[in-house]
């Protein structure tokens, strides 16, 4: 095993050992170097980038826990793994619309949501490393089972597979987007409506009170020989008064409210 450490250029050694390194396909003349890198959701996404080496029909797996290569019988046992991760990724995928699709009936239930631009966020954030990392993933298996696939042995079909799964999955994962954006439409449309219907029921209430205030303020001027003031039912005149423009300017709304 430690001429395999050998053989591999340092610098790829190290991109092997990230555990979080971009998914690539590096061919050399002595070997091929393939890192796969998916999704995984622990408390939060987490990246794990999966990397291997072809050595003269050996094929080696990096152990990121061990720190050490593991030499796998055959090509078999690397589409095993990686179509077990590649599972992972699609049931995550799935998790997360199936969160959307709770977002989306309780907005429909008109009630109050008040944690909804915390899931947004979160699942908005999450989607979009997703793509990007199953997007590059994509690619890279591609270009992989395009230099193998003249190879003897070598399981075209199942590797395509496994570049179907996440195509399908990133696009999954693009129409989860697509439906974020529409909630967060609804969303601040509804937010606005009832900001619209707070705003509408101030200005009735500011329509009704400030004649009255102007009333009230005339009337309250510390200053002789205003109206009522001499009489003895002075107030209650006042008052009536202050109802009589009150049911003035309620009228008016009302009537308002129907020509337009």
């Amino acid at each position: 095993m430690q001429t395999l450490y050998e053989k591999i250029d340092r610098f790829y050694l190290l991109d092997i050992k990230n555990p979080t390194h971009p998914s690539m396909f590096v061919e050399e003349a002595a070997y091929d170097i393939l890192i796969v890198t998916l999704p995984h959701k622990d408390k939060e996404l987490i990246v794990n980038a999966h990397a291997f080496v072809f050595d003269d029909r050996h094929y080696y797996r990096y152990d990121s826990v061990q720190s050490v290569f593991l030499e796998l019988p055959s090509m078999e046992e690397v589409y095993v793994y990686l179509n077990e991760k590649t599972n992972e990724t699609m049931k995550l995928v799935a998790s997360i619309h199936e969160s959307i699709d709770w977002m989306e009936e309780r907005l429909y239930e008109n009630k109050p949501f008040t944690a909804f631009m915390h899931y947004w966020l979160t699942y908005k954030k999450d989607l979009a490393r997703i793509v990007r990392l199953l997007t590059l993933a994509t690619e890279v298996l591609e270009t992989f089972v395009q230099r193998y696939i003249q190879e003897e042995g070598f399981l075209a079909t199942h590797f395509n597979d496994i570049h179907e799964h996440l195509s399908r999955t990133n696009r999954s994962a693009l129409l989860a987007i697509d439906k974020l954006g529409n909630l967060y439409t609804f969303y601040t449309s509804r937010n606005n409506e009832r900001m619209n219907k707070t705003i509408y029921f101030l200005t009735i209430l500011s329509a009704i009170f400030l004649p009255l205030n102007l009333v009230v303020g005339y009337f309250g001027m510390n200053t002789q020989n205003l109206p009522f003031s001499t009489i003895a039912s002075g107030s209650e005149k006042v008052t009536v008064l202050l109802g009589l423009c009150a049911g003035v300017m309620i009228g008016l709304i009302f009537y308002l409210r129907r020509k337009l």
